[in-house]
This record gives structure tokens, sequence and C-alpha cells, in this order.
């Protein structure tokens, strides 16, 4: 296997450091590609080119799906708000005040650099409150836009204890800010979110509520720990049940991002990305009627064929393995990403050699 990107460890760090921008893992650079476009891996350079080529030598729909044509269509710029408006804007019963302008005062808030989603590694707290934003009845554009907002300067919301910190009012502050929408709403499932996880990872160590390790652990005590499907209910279960307002599509995002990092769920996709795999010829219709766990099985192994991974190594703790899980991740966010966007079409025509 070559390796494709450093692993952050599970206890690396305190709340500060978790989560670091990274880039997304690299094709070779193509015309029109825009700016956003992931670059390059600064690190292994060599063997993400070896890597490169093994990749570019099959011309196949995975090929198409790991380039940066791909990524672009499937994760577009993020655009200014436009003036949004909520009923909180509009008056009547739930009418709101602007919130006063917050800044986080902790000194080293922002010291893992700018972060956003899917481009960075993200801590597993602040990828579970991406699930939670994401998941809300708005548009994809206004999820991003207030991760975005929320993750990064003046308000660097990155762990469970700087929500509880700013109040409510300054997490009114950072979504009035984004100019999303249902913000006084949201700004209080904020706040359950940050006490719930706090509740859950409350004396199991200074980093357990960013990494939520004890999460995860209470779910393989009750099932084998073997069953990726089995353990990904489990953590549905507890989560939903111990945090307000977070439902089980909001666990399913966290889930298909954190399996790079937590084995025990690998492999992990919802139906909404196979249907989309199943466009580009990587599932059929036998693979989607056995269920999700099965097609996922199906989908991983091909993945992991495709860019040299042994799949039986997939379920081992090392970075080897993080890495080879951490394809099958990217494959997901493209395929998410184009139906979110609406290109699934141009897609399949573009994976097909059939546009341009």
């Amino acid at each position: 296997m070559v390796s494709t990107r450093s692993a952050k460890q599970h206890d690396e760090g305190d709340a500060s450091d978790q989560g670091t921008k990274r880039s997304s893992p690299a094709t070779k650079s193509e015309p029109g590609a825009s700016a956003s476009e992931p670059a390059s891996k600064r690190t292994k350079t060599s063997a993400l080119d070896e890597q490169q080529k093994e990749l570019e030598a099959h011309g196949d729909a995975l090929t198409w799906l790991h380039s940066n044509t791909a990524w672009s269509l499937a994760h577009p710029d993020i655009p200014s708000g436009h003036g949004e408006q909520d009923t909180a804007d509009q008056g009547g019963d739930t009418a709101r005040d602007p919130p006063a302008s917050y800044t986080n005062p902790r000194k080293d808030a922002g010291a893992g650099g700018e972060l956003g989603y899917p481009n960075s590694d993200l801590s597993g707290f602040q990828t579970l409150m991406c699930g939670m934003l994401l998941s809300k009845p708005i548009s994809h554009t206004l999820g991003l836009r207030a991760i975005q907002t929320l993750l990064n300067e003046p308000y660097f919301f990155r762990s469970a204890k700087d929500l509880l910190d700013a109040g409510n009012e300054g997490r009114r502050a950072a979504l009035w800010e984004a100019r999303t929408q249902h913000k006084e709403k949201t700004a209080t499932q904020l706040g359950s979110l940050a006490e719930g996880v706090t509740a859950l990872c409350e004396g199991k160590g200074k980093d357990a509520a960013d990494t939520l390790l004890p999460i995860l652990d209470q779910a393989l005590e009750k099932c084998d720990a073997k069953d990726a499907e089995a353990v990904a209910e489990q953590v549905k279960k507890v989560l939903t049940a111990q945090v307000n307002g977070l439902g089980p599509g909001g666990v399913d995002i966290f889930l298909r991002r954190m399996q790079a990092q937590w084995h025990q769920v690998f492999p992990f996709a919802d139906q909404r990305a196979l249907d989309a795999a199943a466009r580009f010829g990587l599932l059929d219709d036998k693979d989607l009627k056995k269920g999700t766990a099965h097609a996922a099985q199906v989908l991983a192994k091909s993945v992991a064929e495709h860019v040299g991974f042994p799949f039986e190594e997939a379920h081992d703790e090392g970075e080897e393995a993080e890495c080879g899980r951490w394809w099958f991740v990217r494959t997901l966010d493209v395929l998410i990403g184009l139906d979110i966007e609406k290109q699934l079409d141009k897609a399949v025509k573009l994976a097909n050699g059939d546009a341009k």
C-alpha cells in the first residue's frame, strides 16, 4: 500500500490542536481546475506520484471519481450569503434581535489553522458538529457556510467546551454571521450537542470529548466488535439517545467520515451514496438488494483494489490502514457531493468520456 496522507492519532494533543487543514488527495492538475480544488499533500509527494500513476492506468469510473475534476464538481466554492431569511428575521413570536459580536477568548483557539468541511482533518467532535449542521432542513450550501463560519475566526468553535463557553448568544452570533436559516433553534441545538457529548465523555480523559472514543467504546460493549454494521447502529443509538436534536441522518454523515479513524465501523455507506455508486456501474441491482452493509462491502473492496490496498488489512489500526480506508471515504464524499449538487448525470457522462 502506498500511503496517502499522515493520520492524526486519537490521543494527539488537546482541544486546541484537534483538526488540521488538509488537501484532498491528489491527481495531476487538469485544465480548468479551480483554485479551490484539492492540492497534493505536501508530505509523501513521491508516494502520491507513484500511486497516481497506478490510478491513471485504469481509465475507469473510479479513476475519474478520484480526479480533481470530480472533486470540484462535487464540492464547488461556498458562495457568500444573499440575505437568507427565516422566521427570526421576519417577525412574529420567534423574532429576535441580532446578537452582539463574539470572539473566542481562548489564546490558542486558531492554532490548527483554517478548517473546513470536507477538506480538513477534523476531530471526532468537529465531525459530529458538521454532521448535525448538514442534516438540518436547510440547503447544503447554507450548512457548509455555517460550518466554515463556526470553525474559524473569530469564533473557533472547535470543541464542546468552546460551544459551551460561548453561551447561546455567542453561538447565535456565529450563525447570524453565516447568514443561515433556523439560527435560533440551531444555536440551542449546538449547545445541546456540546452538553450531550460532555456528559457522555466526562471522566474519560482530557481529550475524550474531542476524539469521542468513549462513545465508540460504549457501542462496542453492546455488540460484536467485528460486525461493522452492528457497531455503527450502536453508535447511532448512543448518540441519538443522549444528544437532543441529533438525528440518525446527522450520525450517518458523522460515521461516513469517521470510519477512516474508527476501523470498527468500516465499511460504512448510506443508501444515497450507494445509489450514486450504482449510477457509475460500481454496484448492480443485486448488490443493492442485499442491503447497505453488503453493498458497502462490495464498493469498499473495489476501491481498495483500485488504489492497491489489501482490503483484508483495512481493520488494522495503523496509518497504512487508515489511509486505505480514507480512499473509501473520499469516494463517498465525491458521490454524495455530486448527488447534492445535482451533477450526477453530467458526472456519469464525463466518467464515460461522453462529455466535456
